[in-house]
């Protein structure tokens, strides 16, 4: 009994120095109470349940002036793609966009999309928070990357996309080279 009261000091101590209040937290089973006609995004059917649907969404979304210019300030700013992917499709989750299944398939296709973004603008990116800074001894898979992006160009998949993303995606093929 000793140790265990020992145990217990350590935390509320510990507790007190962080400012953390152990009992501020829901009761078990509050979720259980809430409201049945007022339910989350999240418990309603998803908006998206295609992932080339969802896909031309995220790239409308992602290339309206106004967040666009965010993304590329945080890819700037050195945030790692796969979690600037993976905050903006679990904020798409929690608004009732897609399902949880479908944000997982979204993952590889939306940190491709961030990719072909960055290199359009040639903004060097890390693409996992890993610290993968892309070093000399992995040129060969930044090159791949580089030639899987210019696989994306809307007259590759123009069959997909609608004519308004096309027109879109047409003003960022400033750095595409020609053939």
């Amino acid at each position: 009994m000793p140790e265990n009261l020992e145990v217990q000091q350590q935390l509320a101590e510990g507790h007190e120095q962080l400012g953390v209040d152990p009992f501020d937290a829901p009761i078990p089973g509050e979720s259980l109470t809430a409201d049945p006609e007022n339910r989350r995004a999240y418990e309603n059917p998803p908006t998206f349940t295609n992932e080339d649907k969802a896909m031309a969404f995220i790239f409308d979304h992602l290339t309206t002036d106004s967040i666009y210019e965010q993304v590329l300030d945080t890819i700037r700013q050195g945030t790692p793609l796969d979690m600037l992917a993976q905050v903006y499709l679990t904020k798409g989750f929690q608004e009732g966009k897609w399902s949880p299944d479908l944000m997982l398939i979204l993952i590889e296709p939306t940190i491709y999309l961030l990719m072909w973004l960055a290199n359009e603008v040639e903004i060097d990116f890390q693409l996992d928070s890993d610290g993968d800074d892309w070093d000399e001894q992995e040129e060969g898979i930044r090159q791949t990357a580089k030639e899987d992006i210019r696989k994306m160009t809307p007259q590759e998949i123009e069959s997909k996309m609608s004519p308004s993303l096309l027109a879109k995606a047409s003003k960022f093929e400033s750095g595409k080279e020609d053939a």
